[in-house]
């Protein structure tokens, strides 16, 4: 049976954390290893972390950033795939099972799969952006189907909802120079290498929407758009990798930043 290895960096997490630990260790999948990364926190997270020692894999470092700490469980993690799964956030009791037999079954490099917005007052919904039926894309099919998201929305941004091969990853890191987007950079190079993924309508992934999660750090819009303006010219490096260095692409990553930055802008007001 192939070992999972679940990668949780979390700071101040005292909230969440158990619940999110809770989900992992009720998988219905046995071969799993819990890397929890605590990531320098000042509130009680530790010691909600403590009675969990023997069951996890507690990993701590000064206060760096959520890259740095996914770094340290990328080095660490011994198992054949690789998840990374949000303090925040929670899975579905046989998530991983499911996920492990879809790639089984398919043979892709990647599974993505799908996932549920949880909400403060207990509301569970379907984002806009749901898989609604399920595919298996080949690499010729990734410059229609793929790579364009990455212009121009946040799609396959996020690293959490997506089984990896712990060998696809060989070597790869997260940028820790970035504020926010780490997880874009870190997923192009995923995607550029990746020969195959299966876009799975499992929704076995809960991401919870609170204003102190990990994509919700509380950074101004200005720091927010040099981090996606940075992303660019990782986008624009791998048009070329992917034969798509056209004008309008060009242009499309050129205002990747601004149209995202006006979007969050947009969203602040109607909160």
């Amino acid at each position: 049976m192939k070992k999972v290895s679940i990668i949780v960096p979390v700071y101040n997490g005292e909230a969440t954390i158990a619940r999110c630990l809770d989900s992992l260790l009720t998988q219905t999948y046995p071969c799993l290893e819990i890397l929890v990364i605590d990531d320098g926190s000042s509130d009680r997270t530790r010691s909600v972390l403590e009675p969990y020692r023997g069951r996890i894999h507690l990993l701590c470092q000064t206060h760096s950033g959520v890259a740095a700490a996914r770094n340290m469980g990328l080095q660490r993690a011994a198992g054949d795939f690789l998840l990374f799964v949000d303090a925040d956030d929670f899975l579905g009791c046989d998530c991983v099972e499911r996920v492990v037999q879809k790639q089984r079954e398919s043979g892709a490099d990647l599974v993505r799969f799908s996932y549920q917005l949880v909400y403060p007052d207990g509301r569970i919904q379907e984002p806009i952006d749901s898989f609604t039926e399920e595919v298996f894309l080949p690499k010729a099919a990734f410059t229609e189907q793929i790579y364009p998201y990455f212009l121009s929305s946040i799609r396959f941004n996020a690293v959490w909802a997506t089984l990896y091969p712990r060998e696809l990853l060989a070597g790869l890191t997260f940028p820790t120079g970035m504020k926010t987007a780490e997880d874009a950079a870190f997923s192009l190079e995923v995607y550029t290498r990746a020969q195959s993924v299966l876009l799975s309508m499992d929704a076995v992934y809960f991401y919870v929407q609170t204003p102190t999660g990990l994509t919700r750090r509380g950074l101004g819009l200005l720091d927010k758009y040099r981090a996606n303006l940075q992303l660019s010219g990782y986008l624009l490096e791998k048009l070329r990798v992917w034969g798509m260095d056209s004008f309008p692409n060009r242009l499309k990553t050129y205002l990747r930043p601004l149209m995202l930055t006006i979007h969050k802008l947009r969203r602040l007001l109607q909160e």
